[in-house]
């Protein structure tokens, strides 16, 4: 992106924190020279992390496709524009006082 991004803590929820997360990542993994997380596509990456969560091989996640179809999704229906657009479309119909579309769409990148 041509535009900076920037990235805030979270202290009243440390689980959902990315700078929490990073300290986390950069403790359990060294990053190599070149970059901070490993292999060339990390879309490839995460899209094949996410598809292991939504089609489990073994039932311990089961639950997660039974609730997905229940809403009339299929579970390779989502991806990760997905998340981005659930993302922003919570911030912007949370409450009654939510920030506007604009500042929604430049937080998202779009």
């Amino acid at each position: 992106p041509r535009d900076p991004r920037r990235v805030y803590a979270n202290p009243v929820y440390p689980e959902i924190c990315p700078i929490l997360a990073l300290g986390i990542y950069l403790l359990c993994y060294l990053p190599d020279e070149l970059s901070l997380f490993p292999g060339r596509s990390q879309y490839k990456r995460f899209m094949q992390v996410l598809s292991k969560i939504m089609m489990p091989p073994n039932q311990s996640a089961a639950p997660i496709t039974a609730h997905l179809r229940s809403l009339g999704l299929q579970p390779e229906d989502l991806g990760s524009h997905s998340i981005r657009k659930g993302a922003a479309t919570y911030c912007s119909s949370g409450s009654t006082h939510c920030p506007s579309s604009s500042a929604v769409s430049e937080r998202a990148g779009w």
